[in-house]
């Protein structure tokens, strides 16, 4: 018979560090059920790739995905600059994103440099 599987946990540090691999890989492939599963699971909407230095959300404007991008901030990520020093404005100027993208994401940014 085999063995279960056992689903990552939030909470113990080999669980997390998964779900947020899990949350990182799913953003760079634009699956937003993959995102949401994560999140839901207990991974950090703000942890950051170790090699990139880049969130999930910066992630997510990074590969032009506009969608992802709202649900991501409507799920409290934060919005600010990457290990780089990069804000996501800059990350979607860097990667040529869509109009649409780019306008939301410097209405988000201007919102909270107005605070």
């Amino acid at each position: 018979m085999a063995k279960p599987v056992r689903k990552p946990k939030a909470g113990d540090s080999a669980g997390t560090a998964r779900l947020n691999s899990d949350l990182l890989q799913a953003s760079y492939l634009g699956d937003l059920a993959g995102v949401q599963q994560a999140i839901g699971d207990g991974a950090d909407v703000d942890c950051v790739h170790e090699q990139t230095g880049l969130s999930a959300l910066h992630i997510a404007v990074g590969t032009n995905n506009f969608f992802l991008t709202r649900y991501l901030i409507d799920a409290g990520a934060r919005i600010g600059p990457d290990r780089t020093g990069r804000w996501p404005t800059i990350i979607a100027a860097e990667c040529r994103v869509d109009e649409k993208l780019a306008d939301y994401i410097v209405e988000v940014e201007a919102k909270l440099l107005d605070r």
